[in-house]
């Protein structure tokens, strides 16, 4: 029982000792609330909400400033003191171990103070905010003033800069000096809100005066001076090159430059109701056509010289094409009743007349227009180097056709030539053959052999016409080269198998007796040999066992066949006469 008491004791004084300790924390937790409320710049914020009542506002201003004063005694006279009060209950039922009440009258009183913390700090943007708009639009009127004293001494001093605008300018400059009077009275009264809708398009109209004192004058310069002296020069020229004989691609050239001075009296009109833009717009416009009228002139002068200049030639040139086509043509009419000419060589040089008939016709033309002050000499000179070109372009075809007839006559001797060569080398195989006294040939043989006859003969017939294709014959030769190389080597080979397989089979003659399958491959190397005329076959036939029989046999008659059918040099001859 009594262990029990003194462990009632114990946890007594431990909840007492909590309690203590919780209550000294509230305590200090409620003093820095209260050292935080003391610590607001209260007095100083009510010295700035004084300077602000102290301007003299009006209107929207005044209304928020009233708000202003109004949050601030609230905050002054209610909120902090009532914030003081709440700390001061709070401690109180701290020290009477009230806890829980403290504990949460300390709550309330923290978020009080937040509350009064951000009051104060809208106070205080609020107030920073009403005097940098107060100290804006002051300076505002300062700037403003500056501006549009400037603009009246530029517009005072150099009126005449500024022609027909000078009216309107000036009503500009009467409105924006009333605006600016208006915008310094509702700053003055402290009105800003009113102040700042003003102040915007106050900026807005003093900078599109700015802008039209800088645009304006460089139009008047041109529509005043430039264009007048420049539309002078354009009637002064335009007369005296009509005089000269000149003619122009734009045919109502006069009367389009005699409406330009009713384009500087419009745009004059448009600056008199200051549409700066349209008047830009039709400088612009009217400069480029000053400057094209200008350059049509200039064109046309030195297109005079060319064209005077490219008479001459033109007229030899045009001569020497026709007379080079004269004679192209009867080349071709002659050569035409010996070859065929199948690249259209005639019909183009018919072509060629006719062109050069019409750029005959177009010089002359011009010729004419030039002589009765009616060309147009920029439509002239295009002509000319259109005509240059083509008369170029048609010599050089005519070049051309001119080197691919010219060597006809040359290319059918040398085909005759080869012709006969042909002729020769086929005769030449056929003696070859027959010399070596054969049983025969091979059927595939002979049909080759026939084959390049025919073609030879072919090409006989076609060189003996009267008119005769030498594109054809060409062909014809190049054909006849390639199959008559291939019927050579096929020579060759028939030869060399033959008389291989002869030698072989006299070779194989001194084992008949001792080998029965050496008897029996001379036997069907001979059958094939007589009967099938398959030499090749028959070489293979009787190769293949004298190997067998005797190793390397076949190599060394194979390679004493072959040197022997080399020919003899001085050098082999000399040393055969020496053995």
């Amino acid at each position: 029982m009594f262990r029990i008491l003194i462990g009632v004791i114990i946890l007594a004084i431990v909840i007492y000792a909590g309690i203590l300790i919780y209550q000294q924390y509230l305590i200090r937790r409620l003093k820095g609330i209260d050292q935080k409320r003391e610590g607001l710049s209260i007095d100083k914020l009510g010295d700035s909400v004084d300077q602000v009542r102290a301007m003299s506002l009006t209107g929207k201003t005044l209304e928020e400033v009233e708000q202003l004063t109004t949050d601030f005694s609230d905050l002054k006279e209610h909120r902090l003191p009532r914030l003081k009060q709440q700390v001061n209950d709070a401690i109180n039922s701290a020290k009477q171990y009230r806890v829980l009440t403290a504990q949460q009258e300390a709550k309330k009183a923290a978020a009080s103070l937040e509350v009064a913390e951000q009051a104060i700090k809208q106070v205080q943007d609020h107030v920073a905010e009403l005097k940098k708009i107060d100290a804006q639009h002051k300076q505002a009127v300062k700037t403003l003033e500056s501006r549009y004293q400037s603009l009246r001494k530029t517009l005072l001093a150099k009126n005449f800069m500024y022609g027909d605008a000078i009216d309107g300018l000036e009503t500009q400059l009467g409105k924006l000096e009333d605006d600016n009077d208006h915008f310094r009275e509702v700053t003055s009264k402290g009105d800003h809100e009113e102040a700042a809708k003003l102040l915007g398009q106050l900026q807005v109209d003093t900078d599109h005066l700015d802008e039209m004192l800088k645009a304006i004058p460089p139009l008047v310069t041109n529509l005043e001076t430039e264009f007048p002296t420049q539309i002078k020069e354009l009637t002064q020229g335009e007369s005296e090159l009509t005089q000269e004989g000149y003619q122009f691609p734009i045919a109502d050239l006069k009367d389009q430059i005699a409406a330009l001075p009713a384009e500087i009296s419009k745009s004059k009109e448009m600056l008199a109701k200051l549409d700066v833009d349209a008047v830009k717009q039709a400088d612009t416009a009217l400069s480029t056509k000053i400057d094209h009228f200008y350059d049509l002139m200039q064109k046309e002068i030195v297109a005079k010289t060319k064209v005077t200049k490219n008479l001459d030639y033109l007229s030899k040139f045009i001569s020497h094409a026709q007379n080079q086509n004269s004679v192209l043509m009867k080349e071709l009419e002659r050569l035409s009743h010996n070859y065929t000419l199948d690249h259209q060589e005639v019909e183009t040089t018919r072509e060629f007349t006719e062109q050069l008939r019409n750029i005959e016709t177009a010089y002359q033309k011009d010729v004419e227009n030039i002589h009765s002050n009616e060309a147009v000499y920029t439509d002239v000179e295009a002509r000319q180097t259109r005509q240059i070109h083509d008369l170029t372009q048609i010599e050089k075809q005519q070049q051309e056709i001119n080197d691919s007839v010219a060597g006809l006559a040359k290319e059918e001797e040398q085909a005759n030539q080869n012709l006969q060569q042909f002729e020769f080398k086929l005769h030449s195989i056929r003696r070859e053959v027959e010399n070596l006294n054969l049983p025969g040939v091979a059927k595939s043989y002979l049909d080759y052999y026939q084959v390049v006859s025919d073609e030879i003969d072919k090409l006989t017939d076609d060189m003996n016409q009267v008119q005769i294709n030498m594109e054809d014959i060409t062909k014809q030769l190049i054909m006849i080269q390639s199959d008559l190389d291939i019927l050579t080597e096929k020579t060759n080979d028939l030869i060399d198998s033959a008389q291989l397989a002869e030698q072989l089979i006299q070779y194989a003659n001194r084992y008949r007796m001792t080998h029965e399958e050496v008897a029996t491959a001379s036997q069907e190397a001979q059958r094939l040999f007589d009967e099938e005329y398959d030499y090749p076959k028959s070489l293979e036939t009787i190769a293949t066992v004298l190997d067998e029989v005797e190793p390397g046999s076949y190599k060394r008659l194979e390679d004493r066949y072959y040197k022997s059918k080399q020919p003899v040099t001085d050098e082999d001859a000399g040393e055969v006469s020496e053995k």
